[in-house]
C-alpha cells in the first residue's frame, strides 16, 4: 500500500481562472501524477465559493464517472464494483489519490461516501481505487465515530457529525444524515477493504460489527 507522500514541483502554468470546466482526462494524460496533484491542491486553496463544488470534489466526480462507465469487476458476489476501461489512467488516479493528494483528499472522500445516499453500493467504485493505509484507517475511524452517535437521544446532536461530513446545513432533513444508515454504508466499504487487503493492523471483521461495543 502507498503511504509515502511525494510532491512534484511542476514547470509551467495550468490556468483554471478563466474557465469553469476542467478537462481532468487531458490533465491526467499530459502531466506527471505529482504535478497534477500540485495543480489541484493549488486551485483548491484558491476556491472560496461555498455554492460551487471544490475542484477536489469535481475530481472525485470525474473518477466516479470514469469507473461507472468502465468494466464490471467482482472480487466477491456481495461486493461487485467496476474498473476504468483505461488501465493507464486508472494507475495514475490511484497514485494521485493515495500518495500525492494525501491527506487533503480524505475529507472529500468521506464527503463523497456519506453523501451517496441513493446508490451506496456504488461507493465501491471509488473504494476500489483506495490502497492507502491512512485513508482506510480514516474511513474506519469515521465509522467508529458515526456508530457512536446512533444511540444519541437528541435528533439534532445525533445527526451532527454526519452533517458535518456531508457538509449539509444544520437545518437539513435529519433523515438524510442518519448515523445508523451512514454507519451501515461505511461498514459495507470496510468489509470490501477486508476482502482486498490484510488489514489486521488497522481493524478486523469483529471490530466493525454494528452490534458490537
Amino acid at each position: 500500500m502507498m503511504n509515502k507522500r511525494f510532491r512534484y514541483k511542476y514547470r509551467g502554468e495550468f490556468d483554471f481562472s478563466e474557465v469553469s470546466f476542467v478537462d481532468f482526462e487531458e490533465l491526467l494524460k499530459s502531466r506527471h501524477p505529482a504535478e497534477v496533484a500540485d495543480i489541484l491542491l493549488e486551485k483548491s486553496t484558491e476556491e472560496h465559493d461555498f455554492i460551487m463544488k471544490n475542484i477536489l470534489d469535481r475530481f472525485l466526480d470525474f473518477i466516479y464517472y470514469k469507473v461507472q462507465n468502465g468494466n464490471l469487476y467482482v472480487p466477491n458476489l456481495a461486493y461487485p464494483t467496476k474498473r476504468m476501461m483505461d488501465t493507464e489512467l486508472e494507475k495514475k488516479v490511484i497514485e494521485i489519490m493515495n500518495n500525492n493528494l494525501f491527506p487533503e483528499i480524505i475529507l472529500y472522500i468521506l464527503k463523497f461516501f456519506t453523501r451517496n445516499i441513493n446508490n451506496p453500493d456504488t461507493n465501491l467504485y471509488l473504494a476500489n481505487l483506495i490502497t492507502s493505509d491512512q485513508i482506510i484507517k480514516s474511513v474506519y475511524e469515521t465509522y467508529r465515530l458515526i456508530k457512536g452517535d446512533i444511540m444519541t437521544s437528541d435528533p439534532g446532536k445525533r445527526s451532527l457529525n454526519v452533517k458535518r461530513l456531508q457538509q449539509f446545513s444544520m437545518h437539513s432533513d435529519e433523515r438524510l444524515s442518519s448515523p445508523l444508515d451512514t454507519a451501515a454504508r461505511l461498514k459495507y466499504i470496510l468489509e470490501f477493504f477486508l476482502i482486498k487487503y490484510d488489514l489486521g493492523h488497522i481493524f478486523t471483521r469483529e471490530m466493525i460489527l454494528l452490534s458490537g461495543d
